[in-house]
């Protein structure tokens, strides 16, 4: 019976907390893996710290700012990822020209040896070859 009250207070006492979100799981990942590097393990246990710390927290409306910042500067990398990725993919089939008149990148396919290039921006012809 004793057990049990202890139980009550604590789902009561844990009713209000943040819990764990992408940030809190991803601070725990590093964590531990910080932590089994030697000169560095100390990082590693304040970002266990620090994570537990934002799991117990009462402030949601603070923890969830700090989720979307974290999303935005995710999103960010992984935009910047996708967009190398996806160059890497046209390289293969595409030559990347770039306008000497305004910058502007032009996509040519492959494969046609020296063209002359129409920049669509400006009207400036220039010589290339694919």
């Amino acid at each position: 019976m004793n057990f049990r009250k202890y139980l009550d207070k604590l789902s009561y006492s844990l009713k209000d907390c943040y819990g764990l979100d992408k940030l809190s799981k991803t601070l725990y990942g590093v964590g531990i893996v910080l932590s089994l590097i030697p000169y560095v393990n100390s990082l590693g246990i304040i970002a266990i710290f620090y994570s537990s710390w934002r799991c117990f927290s009462k402030n949601k409306y603070r923890r969830f700012q700090e989720l979307m910042a974290f999303e935005n500067r995710l999103q960010l990398v992984k935009g910047k990822f996708n967009h190398t990725k996806s160059n890497i993919k046209q390289l293969q089939n595409y030559k990347i020209f770039k306008c000497p008149n305004c910058s502007q990148k032009l996509r040519v396919p492959r494969g046609h040896g020296k063209i002359i290039i129409t920049c669509k921006k400006c009207g400036t012809e220039f010589k290339g070859k694919c």
